[in-house]
């Protein structure tokens, strides 16, 4: 009778995500945001085997996502 759609929200940038990304490190040189990104998903898969609420886990787990998106945009800037 009723048909349910799961809302899926349009993915958040990095830039939104993490405030020191967005204000600053977006306005260092191309290899040092590239480095920035690979540290925050280092560090961040790390807490998140950690022992951590599920809020903080969807969290990192969409801060990963956008690291991952935003790592793609520079190395195709980088290769450009």
């Amino acid at each position: 009778m009723f048909k349910f759609f799961k809302n899926s929200s349009p993915q958040t940038s990095l830039h939104e995500l993490d405030h020191l990304y967005g204000h600053t490190i977006c306005k260092c040189p191309l290899q040092e945001q590239i480095s920035y990104c690979k540290r925050l998903i280092e560090r961040t898969e790390y807490q998140l085997q950690q022992s951590c609420p599920k809020k903080d886990s969807n969290r990192f787990k969409c801060l990963i996502d956008a690291a991952h998106k935003e790592l793609q945009i520079l190395n195709a800037k980088r290769v450009s």
